[in-house]
């Protein structure tokens, strides 16, 4: 049995039983009507189902147990963590886009350029082993082309686009530039030093990809309407969000972020289905956007 089956078959096992407790039969069934699952060969022997279980744990950092009352198998212990499960649902994704050639119209994209994603590998190798990069930017707010020469450091991800994180060799400052706006890379040979930044801690009380401003994170606390605080629940505007109230006329969470203009912007795109709670600077930044809003209506 191939590798890609045997991690095929345990993010299948994860995904059902994401769904339900199962049984060992369940689990077959389920398997059994899924066309991709029966052209992939996945359905096993219980024996191999059990020293998948054992895999998952050890690979994925998912512990399943077993019922004994009901024979049903249930995720016990769920802390995969974030790469493990991006990589899982990229999975699953390419295997729903190679379905979808013979489903005809059923599996529907947005319409958007290229992210860039093809870099992704390259710049990854080069920031691992310390290597130069080279290659022409296209900046997003003009036609301007320029050659750059930078020491890749990280790679985010940020609102749907990736991001390099490097020190620009022209002037040693660290900037951003996005993936799909790069074009013609080339990895070098030069090496260069480790650079002493830390990518998680630079970026973790901000939003988006806006770093190394004067703000500094602060406590802020949104108020949004009880369907549009439902849907902010199930998608988190940032991993500090806490919900602090929730009844039928609001749903109010907090958050320890950096209010820069990325996040305003993000507030601002509500519309009527937020306000700022606090702190009062936040407040009277948002009612001087709004109003420059309207005055482009006047």
């Amino acid at each position: 049995m191939s590798l890609r089956q045997t991690i095929k078959r345990h993010y299948k096992i994860i995904s059902l039983l994401r769904l339900r407790p199962m049984s060992y039969e369940d689990v077959q069934d389920e398997m059994a009507d899924d066309p991709c699952s029966v052209e992939e060969k996945l359905l096993t022997s219980q024996r191999t189902f059990q020293r998948d279980l054992e895999d998952i744990a050890s690979i994925h950092n998912i512990v399943i147990k077993c019922n004994r009352s009901t024979n049903k198998y249930y995720i016990n212990e769920d802390v995969e963590e974030t790469h493990s499960q991006r990589l899982r649902e990229n999975f699953d994704l390419l295997n729903a886009i190679r379905l979808s050639k013979s489903f005809g119209n059923q599996l529907i994209f947005e319409e958007r350029k290229p992210l860039g994603t093809h870099h992704l590998a390259g710049l990854l190798h080069a920031s691992q082993n310390f290597l130069e990069v080279e290659f022409e930017y296209y900046k997003f707010w003009d036609t301007s082309i320029s050659n750059r020469k930078v020491k890749p450091i990280a790679l985010k991800e940020a609102r749907n686009r990736w991001y390099l994180i490097a020190e620009d060799t022209k002037d040693d400052i660290i900037k951003n530039f996005s993936l799909d706006r790069i074009k013609n890379l080339e990895i070098t040979k030069n090496k260069f030093k480790p650079i002493e930044y830390q990518a998680y801690e630079e970026f973790k009380d901000s939003f988006g990809i806006i770093n190394g401003t004067e703000e500094e994170p602060v406590k802020v606390i949104l108020s949004f309407t009880p369907r549009e605080g439902r849907y902010v629940e199930s998608l988190p505007l940032h991993h500090s969000q806490k919900l602090i109230l929730s009844n039928n006329d609001e749903i109010r969470f907090s958050y320890f972020i950096r209010p820069t203009y990325d996040f305003r912007m993000e507030i601002l795109s509500y519309g009527d289905q937020i306000k700022v709670v606090e702190p009062e600077s936040l407040k009277s930044e948002i009612k001087k956007e709004l109003k420059r809003c309207i005055g482009n209506y006047e």
